[in-house]
C-alpha cells in the first residue's frame, strides 16, 4: 500500500503523511486450519508459519489484476490509479492499431 519512491538515489517520499498503513478493514476474514507436521530437522520439530505465506501473495494479486482487467502491473503498489492508467494506455494502443 505504500508508494516508496527513489529519484537519483534519494527518497521522494520522506514523511509518513502519504504512507498508507493497512488496517484490519483492509484484510478479508481468514480462517486458519493448522495441520501439525513435525519438521525432522528443526529444533523441537517446529517450522516457520508466517514467512512462507508471504512469498506467493503479491504475485497472486498481480495475476488476479491481470486476469480481471487484462493489463499487467509490474511495479508496486498496484494502486487503482496505476491500474486505470494501464487500462487507458492499453485502450489507446488498441485504438492506434485499429487505425
Amino acid at each position: 500500500m505504500e508508494d516508496y519512491q527513489l529519484q537519483d538515489g534519494h527518497t521522494t517520499t520522506p514523511g509518513f503523511a502519504k504512507y498508507i498503513l493497512p488496517t484490519s478493514l483492509d484484510v478479508p476474514q481468514i480462517n486458519s486450519i493448522i495441520v501439525e507436521d513435525p519438521d525432522p530437522i528443526g529444533p523441537l520439530g517446529v517450522k516457520g508459519i508466517g514467512e512462507p505465506a508471504m512469498v506467493p501473495t503479491i504475485p497472486a494479486i498481480m495475476n488476479a489484476i491481470y486476469d480481471a482487467v487484462g493489463v499487467r502491473i509490474t511495479s508496486l503498489p498496484a494502486t487503482p490509479e496505476k491500474v486505470l492508467m494501464a487500462i487507458r494506455a492499453k485502450d489507446r494502443e488498441h485504438a492506434q492499431a485499429a487505425e
